[in-house]
């Protein structure tokens, strides 16, 4: 039965796992290659982003945000933008 439900908090740690990893991962990109890498993982990443803020404004409604809370949450919604802006 538990495995059927979704807790808002397990979300956003996944969205915060998977965005530490990509981070290593680029660190270890060569640099002639960083900027596509970023590009991509940005993209692949964005879905992740969205179900991680949903989850951080459930969160919000019911028992409120702490800061360390709403700096992930500004976080994400930062990488969100730049994942929405076109290639330069």
């Amino acid at each position: 039965m538990s495995d059927l439900v979704r807790w808002p908090d397990s979300d956003a740690k996944r969205a915060e796992v998977l965005l530490r990893i990509t981070v290593d991962e680029l660190l270890r990109c060569p640099a002639e290659r960083k900027e596509a890498a970023t590009r991509e993982a940005l993209a692949k990443l964005r879905p992740h982003l969205e179900v991680a803020l949903e989850a951080l404004e459930t969160i919000g409604r019911t028992r409120g945000l702490n800061d360390e809370v709403n700096a992930k949450r500004e976080a994400f919604m930062t990488l969100l933008d730049l994942a929405g802006q076109p290639a330069h």
